[in-house]
């Protein structure tokens, strides 16, 4: 990743498709935010928006004082807002309707944040 990006997307976007490709594994820490600027020539603000970018979509965890690590890909499932998640032999997905979804062991399950009213 050298030179210019177009901004926290391009970066989230790339860093994921190195993630998906196994370019990046799991468990493997990323690059500082500091080497991230160096290499894109984006702020620091950038690169912390696409760092929160593959935070919300699972695929790295930021660990404070240590940095910020691979999660890995996986199956991915959105949970809404108001769903549970019951783990067993598999996950059992109960909406806010009472209605429920069964989903095989190991899914990765993704708290996407409510949308604003009138979106």
């Amino acid at each position: 990743m050298t030179g210019p990006l177009n901004g926290w997307r391009t970066l989230a976007e790339q860093i994921s498709e190195q993630i998906s490709s196994g370019c990046l594994a799991p468990g493997q820490r990323l690059p500082s935010e500091e080497q991230l600027q160096q290499r894109t020539g984006l702020s620091r603000t950038t690169v912390r928006a696409a760092i929160a970018e593959l935070r919300r979509l699972g695929q790295v965890e930021t660990r404070h004082s240590a940095g910020t690590f691979v999660l890995g890909v996986g199956d991915m499932f959105g949970l809404r807002p108001g769903e549970s998640v019951t783990a067993s032999a598999a996950l059992v997905v109960t909406g806010v309707d009472g209605t429920t979804r069964t989903l095989p062991a190991g899914t990765r399950i993704v708290v996407a944040p409510a949308e604003p009213p009138g979106s």
